[in-house]
């Protein structure tokens, strides 16, 4: 056996200086001649996107501010974008604990929180609601929505339509609470864990289950309108993509990579379009789910897939007008004639919306040490507020950013963990942490 050490040594200095080459490769530096073998990556990249030279000069024109409501998942039913009022100047307004986080149950809270009529609701890991003061973070009302019976759950999130809040979750229920209060409803069982926030389509409450499946709930007693069985294709995200409504029709993104346009009325399907199968993220298993929400504007539908795929179809008839290779777990933000998207490769990108052409590429710091590549980074978001797009960094920081040209102009600390993207509503970014910490700034 001692014989074997040399050589057993020797084979991990070659396995480890080949890592070396293959990362040096990554960040751009000149890379030794590879050895021979076939290698596979952990997470299949691809080539980068790359800045069009002949629409360099076009002029970035952003949309008025407006300092509305965030009452669903994406900011609207429809997700459409735009820009919200905010002063990029502000601070930290107020700073509270919203309840249990990824830190107590050792996973993350279920969605970003939401705004309407003057309260902020969060859904913390323990499926508890509450309610919290918009201007002041102080707590109106809490509601515990759990079942009895106490199961591990992931994913579901919140909608409001005003007068009452809709809460979605990883126990396989659906509950409604009074907006005001927080007395409960009604309470309807699901077919399955709930694997994002709901949807309002009308009267209608609509959910996508773990399995795929979706149910549309009356709004008003929550029976249940119409349903479609899951297929339990496909490997998703711990807490998936929410619907967007347009019109009399709803688009789910499904786990496999499916956007699935139906009618809001009867569920019947009118198209579907595959975004899914690009990225392979170990070697068995090919994630094409989408972490965040499509994005609907001007009758066309804006999609990223963790997949490896920003597209833009026809919301009449689903044909695909153009296509990116460009994979993010955040949802695109639409404004004016160009999408925002935050990469999965740690980049902000601009794209001109006519056709998809790149604008401009923003690289974003991957490690907080660069040098050593410790600390990884990641980035969620962005938001048009106040002229500038504002992303959260995963190490607790709020980030702004030039529109025009991507370039960095400003960071304010949020303190813990966060991987929510922000949500902007009536002149305030809100942001929810990794342990629960629900913050205000204006």
């Amino acid at each position: 056996m001692r014989n074997c050490k040399p050589l057993l040594a020797g084979l991990l200095g070659a396995l480890l200086l080949a890592g070396c080459s293959l990362t040096n490769d990554y960040f751009g530096e000149k890379e030794a001649p590879p050895l021979p073998g076939e290698r596979e990556a952990v997470l299949d990249i691809g080539r980068g996107p790359v800045a069009d030279p002949d629409i360099a000069l076009l002029p970035v024109t952003l949309p008025p501010m407006t300092g509305t409501d965030w009452p669903v998942a994406g900011g609207d039913p429809a997700h459409t974008g735009g820009q919200r009022a905010w002063n990029p100047a502000a601070g930290l307004a107020w700073q509270v604990d919203a309840g249990a986080g990824a830190e107590d149950e050792a996973r993350r809270p279920p969605s970003p929180p939401i705004v309407s009529d003057g309260r902020v609701y969060v859904l913390d890991a323990e499926l508890v609601v509450r309610a919290f003061d918009s201007r002041s973070g102080t707590r109106l009302w809490q509601a515990d929505t759990a079942p009895e019976e106490e199961e591990e759950g992931f994913g579901g999130g919140l909608a409001s339509d005003g007068p009452r809040v809709y809460m979605a979750g990883g126990h396989a229920q659906a509950v409604a609470l009074n907006a005001a209060d927080g007395k409960e409803i009604w309470r309807t069982k699901l077919p399955g864990p709930a694997r994002a926030a709901p949807a309002i389509a009308g009267k209608l409450v609509i959910i996508v289950t773990a399995d795929n499946g979706i149910v549309a709930l009356n709004a008003e007693d929550g029976h249940r309108v119409w349903s479609l069985p899951g297929t339990g294709e496909g490997a998703g995200l711990l807490g998936g993509a929410a619907p967007a409504v347009f019109g009399d029709a709803t688009v789910v993104p499904l786990s496999f990579g499916d956007l699935a346009v139906l009618r809001s009325a009867n569920g019947r399907e009118l198209w579907r379009a595959s975004m899914g199968t690009i990225r392979r993220y170990d070697s068995g298993t090919r994630l094409s789910d989408f972490g965040g929400p499509p994005a609907i504007s001007d009758n066309i539908v804006y999609a990223t897939s963790v997949a490896g795929r920003t597209a833009a179809f026809s919301m009449r008839i689903g044909n695909r007008l153009w296509e990116q290779r460009l994979g993010g777990s955040s949802a695109p933000w639409v404004a004016g004639d160009f999408l925002f998207v935050v990469t999965d490769n740690e980049e902000l990108v601009c794209l001109y919306r006519p056709d998809g052409r790149v604008r401009w590429v923003q690289p974003l710091p991957r490690f907080e040490d660069p040098e050593d590549q410790d600390g990884p980074l990641t980035y969620a978001g962005p938001v048009l507020a106040g002229g500038r797009l504002v992303l959260v960094r995963s190490n607790g920081a709020l980030l702004q950013f030039d529109p025009e040209n991507g370039a960095g102009l400003a960071a304010l600390s949020i303190g813990p963990r966060t991987l929510q993207p922000p949500i902007a509503a009536n002149g305030t970014v809100y942001t929810l942490s990794e342990d629960g910490t629900l913050s205000a700034f204006r």
